[in-house]
């Protein structure tokens, strides 16, 4: 399947300063989104994002983790373009387009008053958020596929009966399918899908599960449940993944399936 035919149907966020260091673990590094980019470079049109403000981060996070980050200027611009990437790619579903953010650092382990896992805010939880208190959904599906459970997101939104967070867990590749296609299948009507992406379950990477094509299929359920449930209304943004050889290739999967399923 050619990514070319979706060129008018698909857009990018990405920030040349997700490229900047900061502190913290050795494995998430600038590398990850330089691959990804490397590999999408010039195939779809990408948009530039800007920082959320305080108030975007306030909608999810407590004052006191806000104060925390703001000690570390480096990484908190960071965090706030990543923010902003996701709140970015939320709006151009809204749109019409099927967006990917190219965003780091990731964020799904950020919770309302402490954050881990080389997560700072919860980018997903925000942007979701703020469409919602803006009025712009009702309600949202949030499919979590990386590795590791997305605690923050599923704290966050642990209250609110019209969210709806899917965190697929499974070794088994026959199984993480079946689960992911179950999950979808077991949920009504939603405003939007949103998936947080983490491609470390890759066969290569630290959960030595999915296979590239994996990634399509599971693209193509989500395409699908936004067709038929959500008017089409989709967007996805990037959690984990290290393995960099692959990282652009699976990113693509993903995109191609989503697209094979709205069609």
């Amino acid at each position: 399947m050619s990514s070319e035919l979706y060129s008018d149907k698909i857009r990018i966020v990405y920030h040349p300063d997700y490229q900047n260091h900061y502190t913290t673990a050795s494995c998430e590094t600038p590398t990850r989104v330089t691959s990804i980019m490397k590999y999408l470079d010039n195939r779809f049109p990408v948009i530039q994002p800007d920082e959320c403000a305080d108030e975007d981060i306030l909608l999810c996070h407590s004052d006191g983790l806000l104060t925390i980050e703001k000690q570390l200027p480096d990484r908190y611009h960071v965090a706030r373009l990543a923010v902003g990437g996701a709140i970015t790619a939320a709006q151009l579903a809204l749109d019409g387009f099927t967006s990917f953010a190219v965003i780091r650092p990731p964020g799904h382990h950020a919770n309302p008053d402490h954050n881990w896992g080389f997560c700072f805010f919860n980018n997903m939880a925000i942007a979701i958020m703020k469409l919602l208190t803006a009025g712009a959904i009702h309600s949202a599906t949030i499919l979590d596929i990386d590795l590791h459970f997305g605690d923050g997101t599923d704290t966050i939104f642990k209250s609110h009966d019209n969210i709806h967070v899917l965190n697929i867990q499974s070794s088994n590749p026959d199984d993480f399918l079946k689960s992911t296609e179950s999950s979808l299948n077991s949920i009504g009507h939603s405003d939007i899908i949103a998936i947080s992406a983490g491609f470390d379950q890759y066969e290569k990477d630290w959960g030595a599960n999915l296979t590239i094509d994996d990634y399509r299929k599971i693209g193509v359920f989500a395409g699908e449940f936004a067709q038929n449930r959500c008017n089409g209304k989709i967007f996805t943004i990037l959690e984990g993944g290290y393995y960099i050889p692959d990282l652009g290739n699976n990113v693509e999967s993903l995109l191609m399936g989503i697209m094979q399923g709205l069609s």
